[in-house]
């Protein structure tokens, strides 16, 4: 049993608690009270948001799992809860938008969402077989003596395998962009875009291949070729759960990069102005300084590539014997 104001629960009035016409489903008349067949261990964290405006804390006691479930049923509206449910939305596909039409649904399903059905599966794993056959071939073309020449850049073995991939690919590609629900958003996803990108480098290839094209042209093309084993990443929960790490962490990310920048000029103005002066100096500006400085902050070492004079001995021992004493 819990009491608590009416005025309490008002603070919130969006949530089902909150609204007094969203709450009258549960209320006993017989009883004279409002009755919840839920989690009562629960029910102290959800009453306690009321109370403490808006601190959603879970009990120790209760399931992460069983807690979000509550919280969803209470209708209530927290980061923690939010949080979750962009990573179910970005990893599971929940939510989406699926075709109308029941062919174009199936489809979709079939070569989207390996997790949909037992053939969907069986699909998902051969995609995955030729995609990790289309990153071998690169690997044994690179053996080749001759692989910047034009008439004989590839064996015919190696030539009608990957041409094999690529027709699997193309097919692929085009069979999802006409049974996605939504075409602009198509272009939009980022797996999408991965696919895109990882098929474009063959058709340059291609064309290019009875053509007198820059050296430089080709080589490019064939190295954007290994673009395709992030095609894994559409197989790979694991690989969509770090990039969608990256991706809510931007921020965070961009903090620590501003860290990384500021500690590489500071380090490289003290080893430019020990430096300066001196005819045996290594550097000549600050700028000259900047590798030097993050081979040093990534414990790489500057090696022989920049010998140091007295001073700047002096400054890097104090630093390290400073490090040791800490």
């Amino acid at each position: 049993m819990f009491e608590t104001l009416e005025e309490t629960l008002s603070r919130y009035p969006d949530t089902l608690l909150g609204c007094p016409k969203k709450r009258v489903q549960y209320f006993d008349k017989r009883h004279d009270e409002y009755f919840f067949n839920r989690n009562r261990l629960a029910f102290d964290a959800i009453l306690f948001y009321y109370q403490s405006y808006g601190r959603l804390v879970r009990p120790d006691m209760v399931p992460e799992n069983v807690f979000i479930d509550e919280v969803r049923f209470f209708q209530i509206q927290s980061d923690y809860t939010s949080t979750r449910d962009n990573i179910e939305c970005a990893l599971l596909g929940k939510d989406e938008d699926l075709p109308q039409n029941f062919i174009q649904r199936k489809i979709w399903l079939l070569f989207s969402h390996p997790e949909s059905s037992y053939a969907a599966r069986v699909l998902a794993v051969l995609s995955v077989v030729i995609i990790l056959l289309s990153v071998v071939i690169p690997c044994f073309e690179s053996s080749s003596r001759d692989i910047d020449t034009t008439d004989n850049d590839e064996s015919t073995f190696f030539s009608s395998l990957e041409m094999a991939c690529y027709v699997w690919f193309t097919f692929e590609l085009a069979v999802r962009f006409c049974s996605a629900p939504h075409k602009l958003r198509f272009f939009r996803s980022m797996l999408n875009f991965i696919d895109i990108i990882s098929v474009f480098p063959y058709y340059v290839l291609l064309t290019m291949l009875n053509t007198r094209a820059p050296l430089s042209v080709l080589r490019a093309a064939r190295m954007l070729r290994v673009l395709r084993i992030f095609k894994l990443s559409r197989y790979s929960s694991g690989m969509r759960i770090l990039l969608f790490t990256f991706y809510t962490s931007m921020k965070e990310l961009g903090m620590f990069l501003i860290f990384i920048f500021i500690s590489i000029v500071v380090s490289s103005s003290a080893a430019f102005y020990a430096e300066i002066g001196c005819d045996s100096g290594a550097f000549s500006s600050i700028p000259d300084a900047f590798w030097w400085a993050v081979n040093t902050i990534t414990t790489v070492g500057y090696g022989d590539q920049y010998p140091l004079n007295a001073s700047g001995k002096m400054i890097i021992e104090g630093c390290l014997q400073r490090r040791r004493i800490d």
